[in-house]
């Protein structure tokens, strides 16, 4: 009988620690008892892994940061999101309650279906003091991410923005889609773009020319049939049919990658490369890689932004202290410190208005550097990101039309 009252107690006390370590986020009606169960944790965040700049940028300053400011131990696994997700999906099924990670780098179609498949706890982010003190929560993406709505289940981290770069003295940037065709019918094979429809920067280069050449622009964030959408497209596959024809290589093969894209331009086989690294440019530039004369530009017909997000799995054992985390990386500090050229060069997501003239100081010293663009004509000539449905359709019709 005192061996079973023990295993009973022993049951409780397991059930009792597994309730307090999954508490759900809307138990947290304060700020300060998110810091009260959060702080001197360890959080782990599942992550992609594939650029060494940003894995050391949350290695050393968000690590280092967080464990000065809250105690909390920051471990980062690389891991896709569709590895996680299965691992997720594998989890809700097994009715694992308390699992193994804290956070997720997330976006588009990957929080679809982690939203849809009820992996994430929410909604969280009318908590977030960053998130409600420095940004701009009527922003389109701060409400939709690719056209699902977000309803609180994923906190902004950053922005990116496709831009061009050139060498001023052998190039006048093109201001447009039309003035790119009127320069690559004048200066055969100086032009390309990298293949679609594996390479991302590829992809948004062509679905980006749809705001310019259908004269479109919130109907891609709306519902259309494929039949509609494919009527809407026909100006643009005709503009890349007939722009095919005068580029590098004569459109015979194009780069498979962002990668090719740039060591063409390097070689200065090309006269232009392209990227959603908004600092990355400033960063070659400084490092001498590119001259001095190399910059970067957008259309006035913009180009495509979107964003990326983090967000916390219905079991995370630690979601107070995923929401310090978050929380922090939202930051103006940890928002300014990725935009440097020599840490990561993304682009913050804060509201530019509401910045202190600290804050401000420092941006205007980070935009003034060689190569780089200001947040205020990125902000401008920002073009809405579509709905991922649309990009699948981007992808076969340019296959049909352009690369067959």
């Amino acid at each position: 009988m005192k061996k079973i009252v023990i295993l009973m107690f022993l049951l409780f006390a397991l059930i009792g620690c597994q309730s307090e370590v999954s508490k759900s986020i809307d138990t947290y009606a304060e700020w300060d008892d998110v810091i009260s169960d959060g702080s001197k944790k360890e959080v782990t965040i599942l992550m992609w892994g594939g650029n060494e700049s940003i894995n050391q940028y949350m290695d050393g300053f968000v690590s280092d940061s967080l464990n000065e400011k809250y105690g909390i131990t920051l471990q980062r696994v690389p891991m896709n999101a569709p590895e996680y997700l299965a691992k997720l999906i594998n989890e809700k099924k097994g009715g694992v309650e308390v699992g193994t990670a804290d956070l997720l780098w997330i976006n588009a179609e990957n929080f679809r279906t982690a939203k849809e498949g009820q992996l994430l706890d929410g909604p969280f982010t009318s908590l977030l003091p960053n998130l409600n003190t420095f940004y701009d929560n009527s922003a389109s993406d701060l409400n939709y991410d690719s056209g699902i709505e977000i309803e609180g289940y994923e906190g902004i981290w950053g922005r990116a923005q496709l831009v061009f770069s050139y060498d001023e003295i052998s190039l006048e940037a093109p201001k447009s889609y039309q003035e790119l065709l009127d320069y690559a019918k004048s200066n055969p094979g100086r032009i390309t773009y990298p293949r679609l429809p594996d390479d991302f920067v590829g992809v948004a280069f062509v679905r980006n020319a749809y705001y310019e050449l259908t004269g479109e622009s919130d109907v891609f964030q709306t519902d259309m049939s494929k039949e509609a959408f494919e009527e809407l497209s026909e100006p643009v596959m005709a503009y890349f049919k007939t722009l095919s024809s005068y580029l590098w290589n004569e459109g015979e093969t194009y780069p498979a990658t962002q990668a090719q894209l740039d060591e063409l331009f390097r070689n200065g086989e090309i006269d232009l490369t392209m990227g959603f690294e908004i600092g990355k440019t400033a960063g070659l530039v400084a490092s001498g890689v590119y001259p001095e004369t190399v910059s970067t530009f957008v259309f006035d017909t913009g180009t495509i932004g979107n964003s990326h997000y983090l967000a916390i799995p219905y079991n995370a054992p630690e979601k107070a202290a995923a929401l310090l985390v978050m929380d922090f990386l939202q930051s103006p500090e940890a928002q300014i410190e990725k935009m440097k050229s020599d840490v990561w060069g993304d682009m913050p997501a804060f509201d530019v208005d509401k910045m202190d003239e600290k804050m401000l100081s420092i941006l205007k010293t980070i935009e003034g550097k060689p190569g780089a663009l200001s947040l205020d004509e990125l902000t401008q000539k920002r073009n809405p990101e579509m709905k991922a449905q649309y990009i699948e359709w981007i992808k076969e019709l340019w296959i049909e039309n352009i690369g067959e």
